[in-house]
């Protein structure tokens, strides 16, 4: 999947950050020594420092530049905080453990499932999540965007951690949002095995895309949940 030129730019800003390139309290090279250093235009460039403004890493001060503040991106999330925390505390509750990472070419239907283009390259993890001695308590299928591929060995690293996370700390491209679907299903037979649940018995089945500011698609993950071993909950606010 192609990669916005801003999202590039970011990524190697970010990488130059995170290895001392750039030093907190260090200034970035001005905008327009960026826009020939890579290329692009000032919108381009003001964009991808945006990116790094909202991860933590910049702050964007008059009469003094761009300044480096953070070599890693801050944690959480702007909106939403609540349902996306849930996720971040899920990760850390219920480390995964990954059974099979390959590359593969999404077909018509799955694409249309996931929302990403027929045809398109994704590396796809399956793994469960659980504690040890007792049933897993979801089985996911995550589809990442194959410019990420070094992001397979910093899963295995760090189990209990969202790979989302690892692609923001390693690569500098911020999750905007995530996008979620829940759907009451039957477990399928293969993966109602690995759950330890009789086949087609009852359970929710979670879809979720997560997005960068541009809306373009990072990763998209399926997850089943047997009944009984997760429980989701939101309040509705009534409008004044």
């Amino acid at each position: 999947m192609s990669i916005t030129l801003y999202t590039r730019i970011s990524e190697e800003l970010a990488r130059l950050i995170a290895n001392g390139v750039y030093p907190v309290g260090t200034v970035l090279p001005a905008e327009h020594t960026l826009t020939e250093q890579f290329d692009a235009s000032r919108h381009t460039v003001r964009a991808a420092l945006r990116q790094l403004q909202d991860l933590g890493l910049i702050a964007r001060r008059r009469g003094s530049g761009t300044v480096v503040i953070a070599t890693r991106p801050k944690a959480g999330f702007s909106q939403s905080l609540s349902s996306l925390e849930d996720l971040v505390q899920l990760a850390v509750r219920s480390p995964r453990t990954i059974k099979q990472v390959q590359e593969v070419v999404v077909d018509v239907e799955l694409a249309a499932y996931l929302g990403v283009g027929p045809g398109t390259r994704w590396l796809k993890f399956s793994s469960t999540r659980g504690v040890a001695g007792a049933p897993p308590v979801a089985w996911t299928d995550l589809y990442v965007d194959t410019h990420y591929k070094g992001v397979r060995k910093l899963a295995r690293e760090h189990p209990d951690r969202l790979v989302s996370e690892l692609i923001e700390e390693h690569y500098g491209r911020r999750i905007a949002s995530v996008e979620q679907t829940i759907s009451a299903v039957a477990i399928p037979a293969l993966v109602a095995k690995e759950l330890e649940v009789p086949a087609d018995s009852p359970g929710l089945l979670i879809r979720r895309q997560y997005k960068d500011q541009a809306g373009q698609l990072v990763e998209a993950s399926c997850s089943y949940h047997p009944a009984g071993r997760y429980e989701f909950s939101t309040t509705l606010i009534r409008e004044q």
